[in-house]
């Protein structure tokens, strides 16, 4: 890749906020990398590319992409052009009271289109811009300000994703939805464990067949599928933060042995642990985005 990290500049260096706003013009390419917080990239002046899953999306201008977490992922930049990229520490999204019962739904990726999601595209476009706003008025509230803004795009965010999702299933499946929003947050903070089927159908207070059947209509995948999501979150999470041997990370999230741990993790994610933990290592060591003192640069007329 000729163009790749020539301008990233480290995030620890950067101002430490819950929440980072660059604005972004250069024309380098990212190979795949991964991050421990929230991207949101909002094109403004030119498109954008970025590859998750295997999966190319263009985005355009006035569009919004969102990648969460631990999701491996490759960036394309034109030649010329400009955009925002937002980062959001797990911290300041934590803060939302609920969003841990969803955000499985932002996985891998979330692209708002202009020629499907206009409706939720302007709203969230509203938060973003604020959020920008108050971010380059640098004053006293203005932190406090961007994690408003910002958490109120989350919230419209989630709540079109569960409207979306009703307005597929019918008022009987939303009931079961709100139902088994208590069995997604039971596997979340179980997915450590061996959680059985069995299990988990009577704690939901369905039968083993209508649990699985119910599950699979609400959720648009299997009970095993959701399970492991979870335990690949985990996962990723574990060997971010946690400065341990990988043996101990695959233990930490129930599994039995390092080569089950091993096997699994690269068919979830693509890659190895281990090569895993290095691409965030490489990305400490890379230049990802301008610094927070660089000049900042003429919003265009049409986005104001």
């Amino acid at each position: 890749m000729e163009k790749a990290f020539a301008s990233m500049r480290q995030l620890d260096r950067h101002d430490q906020s819950l929440i980072r706003i660059y604005p972004n013009h250069e024309a380098d390419d990212y190979p795949p990398h991964w991050h421990r917080q929230y991207e949101i990239i909002m094109p403004v002046v030119e498109g954008y590319s970025a590859v998750v899953d295997h999966v190319t999306y263009d985005i355009l201008p006035g569009e919004i992409f969102l990648i969460p977490p631990g999701v491996v992922h490759e960036l394309f930049a034109p030649e010329t052009g400009q955009r925002y990229i937002f980062m959001m520490d797990q911290e300041a999204i934590n803060a939302i009271e609920g969003i841990d019962h969803i955000q499985h739904c932002f996985y891998p990726c979330i692209h708002l289109r202009v020629d499907r999601e206009a409706d939720m595209l302007e709203s969230a476009k509203e938060c973003l811009w604020q959020a920008i706003r108050e971010h380059e008025s640098r004053d006293l509230l203005a932190k406090g300000a961007v994690i408003a803004w910002m958490h109120l795009f989350l919230i419209r965010l989630g709540r079109w994703l569960l409207q979306r999702k009703d307005e597929n299933q019918g008022e009987r499946r939303h009931q079961m939805g709100e139902a088994f929003l208590d069995v997604y947050a039971y596997i979340a903070a179980h997915c450590s464990e061996k959680i059985t089927l069995e299990a988990i159908a009577a704690h939901s207070g369905y039968s083993k067949y209508h649990f699985v059947r119910i599950f699979k209509e609400y959720s648009g995948m299997s009970f095993y599928e959701f399970y492991m999501q979870q335990r690949m979150m985990l996962c990723r999470q574990l060997l971010a933060e946690m400065d341990v041997p990988v043996t101990e990370v695959a233990l930490r999230s129930g599994f039995g042995s390092i080569a089950t741990f091993n096997r699994v993790f690269k068919q979830h994610e693509g890659v190895t642990p281990t090569q895993y933990r290095k691409l965030k290592q490489i990305a400490r060591k890379a230049q990802i985005y301008p610094p927070q003192n660089a000049p900042r640069e003429k919003q265009p007329e049409e986005a104001r």
